[in-house]
């Protein structure tokens, strides 16, 4: 026969919680052989929980079917424990162990079912009957469970001491400090055996202690997975002590006053314990909660230390219009901040449509430059909006939830990642901000990837704004610039059109009387017979040819080129082997060799006037001849033809003595001319420039003092 007793209540409802988390732990992976040996110590607590449960609510137990089902459940809690963490940690050594424990597990089993040497008997109590036991049978049995359950703690406790295990995998090691202090407060359970050796010792103590420490742990893993394990001891130990102190307050009274309660109040003694429960039961959350919070506040300092410079860093940071400035003080206060070792930040590059390295700080190892817009870890990022933990991303690669976590885990490997953490503009991925181990060996809390989040929030406008002014202030020096380029071609064209209209004019003026003077002077060649007079007469005869060449130089200058000519098809190679046949002969006798090489496949075909492109070869020979002569009695004349995107480029290079720097930007301007006086009139170069832009075509000059001249001809290639 069965009655509703409140004690039994709270255990009906424990074993129902510990079932759930059996359930929870076989589901959450999808390693099901690790699943289940994880999920069954909770199924044993479940079996030990629930039979008290029906025993407590028995009138008259009569058989000890219930304390056999108890210790059917008592028995086996520390050969699962100790399977549990052989499974996890991977120690196939230990293998033949746990089957030992299982089988001495089985012989107890059969100890408890076919005989009465170890449970002897029930005593009633005021929470109900409870199990006695034979110290004789008991001890070995004790023994037993302490072997089994501290070879479980044992071995968590080698692989935390595992040298280097910490800073390889820290995530890992928190979760097996964790698993430590659930297996370490699940022994406070065996509390519950002074019951058993027949003492009044309150057996819910034990159930109570075991769930609370199962339960807080279960919560900073699932709600707070990388919360740092003191806060959960601190956490753990003020729950206890305050609930202990205002529970068992009422019981202590209600013990010591009883009988006087009973004699004050009769049969309605029980309202004032009643009373001073509800009344204690309605404080202690907020004691807990208020200890609770100063704990935390001590135990925590330093996160909040860092939260507040991080903070106060991404306001400052809508200051920097330095885009380059404001990225190095984002990845400078992370690591100086934090105490990382390393971090590296990725903005994304709307022109190269990739995340590129831009700012990085104590990276020793080789770093990639980039990431890919489309790589698996920006394409989470993106979708989830969340930090990444590398151990977590290999964690779930392991358990195979999901293939995407193995390319994860290989690329934040390939970046020297511990944390990838994005930041939004809206919906657009920004940057990726990378960061390495902590300095200090420790794991990033929530706390920390909550900050981090933050962080990355405030800075996105900063880096948004700071990008456009740059963009603004890169226009405005284009604009400038072009500004300045179109106001100096304006000055040159008028300066040229000034010049041409003069040329033209002059060499009107002075070719009629030129002509009549030239012509004279060659008649009276003919008829003087006097040595002097004859000598005067050729050297007028020699300047008046000069100034002839200079008028008819003037009256080409003032045209245009082209002007009213027909436009066809030229072959480059053609016209520098007509230059070549016109010149070799001459630049030989001057020992200068002419090297001519065409690079890729032809022909070089450009659209213009033939004549015209072999003047200007022709006047650039002529020029590099003059060069070289000036330093030395031999010397060479390289050219090569190339093809560019959609051009042909043609270099005519020489050994000469080149032309200072100062004046380059000089050398093709009207009349400029860096030869001897009487030996050029300046116009050659000028007119080169006025063909070649008349083809739509460049000409530049690459030089300096005594180290030869490289004019660079770039013609539009025909279609």
């Amino acid at each position: 026969m069965y009655y509703l007793n409140p004690y039994a209540a709270a255990l009906f409802i424990l074993s129902v919680y510990f079932l759930f988390l059996g359930a929870f732990i076989f589901l959450s992976r999808r390693k099901i052989w690790t699943n289940f040996v994880c999920s069954l110590p909770y199924y044993c607590c479940a079996m030990w929980i629930f039979g008290y449960a029906m025993l407590y609510s028995s009138k008259d137990p009569g058989s000890l079917l219930w304390p056999k089902f108890v210790y059917s459940g008592v028995i086996f809690i520390g050969p699962t424990f100790y399977h549990s963490t052989v499974v996890l940690l991977g120690l196939k050594r230990q293998k033949k162990l746990v089957r030992a424990a299982y089988f001495t597990g089985l012989v107890f089993l059969a100890q408890v079912l076919f005989t009465n040497t170890l449970i002897v008997g029930l005593k009633k109590h005021a929470w109900g009957y409870h199990t006695l036991v034979s110290p004789a049978f008991h001890i070995p049995f004790l023994l037993f469970f302490i072997i089994t359950y501290g070879g479980a703690l044992k071995n968590l406790f080698d692989k935390y001491r595992k040298k280097g295990f910490r800073q390889e995998q820290p995530l890992e090691f928190t979760r097996i400090r964790y698993l430590f202090l659930q297996y370490l407060m699940g022994a406070l359970g065996g509390l519950n055996y002074f019951t058993d050796w027949g003492f009044e010792f309150y057996p819910f103590v034990g159930y109570i202690l075991v769930t609370i420490g199962i339960t807080l742990v279960a919560y900073a893993i699932l709600k707070h997975r990388l919360l740092d394990i003191p806060v959960v001891i601190t956490r753990t130990g003020i729950f206890i002590a305050v609930y202990t102190i205002v529970l068992g307050i009422p019981f202590v009274i209600t013990g010591w006053s009883k009988n006087w309660l009973v004699k004050e109040c009769g049969i309605n003694w029980w309202i004032l314990p009643l009373g001073l429960m509800a009344a204690f039961a309605t404080i202690g959350p907020f004691i807990y909660i208020y200890l609770d919070r100063k704990a935390e506040k001590r135990l925590l300092r330093e996160q909040n230390r860092y939260r507040e410079i991080l903070k106060q860093a991404a306001r400052e940071s809508a200051r920097i219009h330095n885009l380059r400035k404001l990225l190095n003080l984002i990845v400078y206060t992370v690591t100086k901040t934090v105490r990382i070792s390393y971090s590296g930040l990725y903005l994304f590059d709307e022109h190269e449509v990739r995340f590129n390295l831009k700012a990085l700080r104590n990276i020793k190892k080789k770093q990639p430059t980039f990431i890919d817009k489309d790589s698996p870890l920006a394409a989470w990022l993106k979708d989830y909006k969340e930090p990444l933990v590398r151990e977590e991303v290999k964690r779930r690669a392991e358990e195979g939830q999901d293939s995407v976590f193995v390319k994860i885990e290989k690329e934040m490997r390939a970046l020297n990642a511990t944390v990838a953490v994005p930041s939004f503009l809206e919906d657009k991925l920004l940057y990726i901000l990378v960061l390495g181990d902590k300095r200090s060996g420790g794991i990033y809390a929530s706390e920390d990837l909550n900050v981090f989040s933050l962080l990355a929030s405030q800075t996105a406008l900063a880096i948004e704004n700071a990008s456009l002014y740059e963009n603004m202030e890169d226009k405005v020096k284009s604009r400038t610039k072009e500004l300045m380029e179109t106001q100096k071609q304006l000055i040159q064209a008028e300066k040229l059109a000034t010049v041409g209209t003069l040329a033209g004019g002059v060499a009107h003026e002075i070719n009629n009387p030129l002509v009549a003077i030239l012509t004279n002077a060659q008649m009276m060649l003919s008829t003087v017979e006097n040595k002097d007079d004859k000598e005067s007469l050729e050297m007028i005869e020699e300047a008046a040819k000069r100034c002839r060449s200079i008028v008819q130089k003037l009256m080409v200058y003032s045209r245009k080129p082209m002007a009213g000519r027909e436009v066809s098809k030229l072959d480059l190679k053609k016209a520098l082997d007509n230059v070549n046949a016109f010149l070799g002969y001459q630049l030989s006798q001057e020992n200068i060799k002419v090297n001519v090489n065409f690079q890729g496949s032809g022909p070089f075909l450009v659209d213009g006037s033939q004549n015209e492109i072999e003047q200007v070869i022709t006047n650039l020979f002529l020029n590099s001849k003059d060069a070289i002569k000036k330093i030395a009695r031999a010397g060479e004349i390289n050219v090569s033809v190339s093809k560019g995107p959609g051009s042909v480029i043609i270099k005519v290079s020489d050994t000469g003595c080149g032309i200072s720097k100062e004046y380059v930007s000089k050398i093709f301007d009207p009349f400029f001319t860096t030869k001897d006086v009487g030996k050029g009139t300046g116009l050659g170069l000028s007119i080169c420039q006025s063909i070649i832009e008349e083809h739509k075509g460049t000409i530049t000059i690459e030089s300096g003092s005594k180290q030869g001249a490289t004019f660079i001809i770039t013609l539009p290639a025909s279609l």
